[in-house]
């Protein structure tokens, strides 16, 4: 089985298709208490289990999370893309970048680029993010991103904001 990822690149950033070799970046992120927004913190073996995953849903349902690197070192940063695990009730634009990137418009560079995407060449548009009621950060690059609030949702037994990104004309 091989894996259709299309690669996106903006100005400063590489969206690609997991690797592992991604790993030890992955394990530095999912060490951060701040990734308990994106499912963390997690070990090594479930920081492997989240990199199959995201391969996974490329090769399984046709899209999925895009790797985030900076074009000079291919070193990953963080995600953007679709996520849609099995019981969600739609895909959703979701999106995480390490720590040390926030405050210089890299999330939100990623984030419109992947939304963007999956617009234009996965057929996948006008899509939600699910959001930590706590995660003043993502609601406002949500915003930025021209994300309408709408009413809250229950994902495993935990409420989440949701933003619906809007949508995009066909390019």
């Amino acid at each position: 089985m091989s894996l259709n990822v299309p690669v996106i690149e903006t100005e400063r950033l590489t969206l690609r298709g997991p690797r592992l070799s991604d790993h030890a970046a992955f394990c530095a992120y999912f060490e951060d208490p701040r990734s308990a927004w994106n499912g963390g913190p997690l070990g090594p073996r479930e920081v492997e289990g989240m990199i199959t995953s995201a391969a996974g849903g490329w090769a399984l349902r046709g899209y999925g999370l895009w790797f985030v690197t900076m074009k000079e070192d291919d070193e990953a940063i963080g995600f953007a893309g679709v996520f849609h695990p099995f019981d969600w009730p739609e895909p959703e634009l979701g999106y995480g970048i390490a720590a040390k990137y926030e405050g210089k418009g890299i999330a939100y560079e990623a984030a419109m680029a992947a939304r963007k995407a999956a617009a234009t060449l996965l057929g996948l548009n006008a899509l939600p993010s699910f959001i930590s009621p706590d995660n003043a950060r993502s609601q406002a690059l949500a915003v930025r991103m021209g994300a309408v609030r709408e009413p809250d949702v229950t994902l495993r037994d935990k409420v989440a904001t949701v933003y619906r990104h809007p949508k995009l004309e066909a390019a």
